[in-house]
């Protein structure tokens, strides 16, 4: 039986020399039978080195008494490994008398660890997120030395493989998504054994794992610094190349230019075709401006329809390149069967002239832009030092009107409304004013539009509302007669949900009938969202307030839309009065709009009526009340009471 165990037994006497070996040590040490073993020793076997480390280990087993157990040692013989055990070998009388031994061919458990081992340090390498072409490079050398010497091949993509010699092997390298980065390529041996095949189709997954953490990475850093529809450079890259640029600049004495591109109601595109085909334009813009930058300069998209184009030319130069994007920009463009033509507002400003770092000439071009904006869009403008005071201007305009309205700086005038058949004043429209510390009275052009662009309408507007019902009831209180007081309602105000209530509240605090309060509205505002308007409309209404159409004829009002809203009065906007009675088409129009207002009941209004040729003709086309500068312009509230009690006195 111990002749058919694979492992190796033996027994030897105290001088070391063989007593019995079972038939895998006679083989393994080049002899047929046992016979021809007994009596000798290692050093007539082995090399004298290794003999005198096997004479060792068993002399110290046979001088303890204490087994050596589970030790492992390369083969003297061949290549492989073996586990050795060795016993003191005894008499019946417990003497030692020798020293039996036994191994085991450990060789294949070695190769699995040593493979197993490549394996978690090839793991260990994509975790760290090692270079791939390093990671690579280590891999290849790695399997060389563990294959003994077989070339190793990854071949990637559209790689040629290199030429190897005899049959191959391949194992595919797959991508996370089922498809194939390439193939690991080795050299095909007789007895590949199943666990190294296994090995190798394992290395190969790895391999795929790191390519595809490898191209994360590298999509990761490139989404970081790109802009993800139109692949231009955010503003971080921007940042950094334009850091390095305005250093060369700066040192070279070179010209530098920013330019920031805005395109022209890019909103409507996305509100009418909607946001895939503004995505749309936005690539085919920014495929137009790269066309003509170039490599002469950097392009970048900031988000929204923004873009920051970076140019190394001087002033003089730069504007003809910019007029050429303008005009490559607005070349028409078909989306979803739709022809469209988008303009742009582009401002520049200059290194070093208007600006030393990054921020500054952002801040600067971004003022140009503004101005380009405001010229009338479709236009460049180059920054200059005014813009910049202009911008400090209103920074502390903006401060100066939020300390006023936390102040209670403003103060109310009052501009009569005539009505001509009793030539009586039976309304008012609330005026607001600014009562500056240090400038005096200031009139609504002056803060109006900046306020309703920082949103300090809502509250001002909320002042505006309560003073004026406080002076209605005040002149009620008097004694003097009733007037209808109409207050201005700002599209910011009006969108607000708290609208209803707030002149809900300020009716009540200032005890004053709903019905002499009239709310204006401008025939602009309530046409965004009709469906909206008329609700918030019927709101007001409930509360008893009367509602009129302010400036209107500049709204381009429907018939149908007019008929539904819940209106008591039209107002006719001055510019239509203006120019009575030489211009027979004002005339016309004005003409229409009061038959307009009468069919639909409704009170005509005209505004900015300022001589007596305009009163005669409007009297004749049938309008009901007057309000301009021929009869009142806005007067503080002491002078209305005057005015009205001079009335009371002529009609006494």
């Amino acid at each position: 039986m111990i002749n058919y165990v694979p492992d190796y037994i033996y027994a030897k006497d105290r001088d070391g020399r063989f007593l019995f070996a079972n038939q895998a040590i006679v083989l393994n040490n080049g002899f047929t039978h046992v016979a021809e073993l007994i009596g000798l020793t290692d050093a007539e076997i082995h090399p004298m080195a290794d003999a005198h480390k096997i004479e060792e280990v068993e002399r110290q087993v046979m001088e303890t008494g204490e087994a050596d157990l589970g030790v492992e040692e390369r083969r003297l013989k061949g290549e492989g490994w073996l586990m050795m055990s060795r016993v003191p070998l005894r008499d019946r009388n417990g003497n030692i008398i020798g020293v039996v031994g036994a191994s085991r061919d450990i060789s294949a458990r070695k190769r699995a660890e040593e493979l197993m081992s490549a394996q978690t340090k090839l793991l260990q390498d994509v975790a760290r997120g090692v270079d791939l072409d390093d990671l690579l490079k280590d891999a290849r050398s790695l399997l060389e030395r563990l294959l003994d010497g077989r070339q190793i091949d990854f071949v990637l993509d559209s790689e040629q493989p290199e030429s190897l010699a005899g049959d191959t092997l391949e194992f595919p390298i797959f991508s996370r998504d089922g498809g194939r980065h390439g193939a690991l390529v080795t050299e095909k041996t007789d007895g590949d054994e199943a666990g190294l095949m296994e090995f190798l189709a394992g290395i190969a997954q790895t391999v795929g794992i790191a390519i595809d953490r490898h191209r994360d990475i590298a999509h990761i850093a490139y989404l970081a610094e790109h802009d993800a529809l139109t692949g231009l450079p955010n503003r971080m890259l921007l940042d950094r190349k334009l850091s390095a640029l305005l250093e060369k600049a700066s040192r070279k004495q070179k010209p530098l230019a920013v330019a920031f591109v805005d395109l022209d109601n890019f909103k409507l595109v996305n509100d009418t075709l909607g946001h895939a085909a503004g995505d749309e334009l936005l690539m085919a813009v920014a495929q137009r401006i790269s066309a003509q930058v170039g490599r002469r300069g950097i392009v970048a998209r900031i988000g929204g329809d923004e873009f920051i184009i970076v140019l190394e030319e001087s002033s003089d130069s730069i504007y003809e390149r910019l007029t050429a994007i303008l005009k490559d920009i607005s070349k028409p463009l078909t989306i979803d069967g739709v022809e469209i033509r988008v303009g742009c507002s582009i401002g520049v400003a200059c290194a070093m002239e208007h600006g030393e770092t990054a921020s500054d000439l952002f801040a600067s071009a971004d003022m140009a832009l503004y101005r380009a904006k405001e010229a009338g869009r479709n236009s460049i403008r180059l920054f200059t030092p005014a813009m910049a005071e202009d911008a400090r201007n209103k920074l502390i305009r903006i401060e100066e009107l939020r300390r006023a309205v936390e102040r209670d700086e403003f103060v109310l005038h009052y501009q009569p409304q005539k009505e001509i058949r009793s030539g009586r004043v039976i309304g008012v429209e609330a005026l607001v004013r600014w009562q500056h510390p240090s400038e005096g009275l200031l009139l609504p052009g002056a803060f109006i539009p900046l306020a309703e662009e920082t949103g300090l309408i809502v509250p001002l507007g909320e002042i505006v509302l309560r003073k004026a019902c406080q002076q209605a009831r005040a002149w009620r209180d008097r004694g003097l007669p009733e007037l209808r007081i109409g207050v201005n309602v700002s599209a910011r105000q009006f969108l607000e949900s708290s609208l209803t209530n707030q002149v809900a509240s300020a009716l009540q605090t200032a005890g004053l009938d709903p019905r002499w309060l009239e709310l204006e509205l401008t025939e602009s505002l309530i046409m965004r969202d009709i469906e909206g308007a008329i609700e918030r409309m019927l709101e007001l209404k409930t509360l008893g307030v009367s509602l009129a159409i302010d400036d209107f004829g500049t709204g381009y009002s429907s018939l149908s839309a007019l008929r539904r809203f819940p209106l008591s009065r039209l107002k006719i906007d001055r510019s239509f009065i203006t120019d009575i009675p030489d211009k027979p088409g004002d005339m016309a129009i004005t003409s229409a709009i009061v038959s307009l207002g009468r069919t639909l009941e409704l009170e005509v209004v005209a505004e900015g009526v300022e001589t007596e040729e305009q009163a005669r003709f409007l009297e004749g086309a049938g309008c009901e009340l007057l309000q301009g500068y021929l009869f009142a312009r806005p007067l503080p509230s002491s002078e209305v009471e005057s005015l009205l009690a001079g009335m009371v006195a002529k009609a006494e």
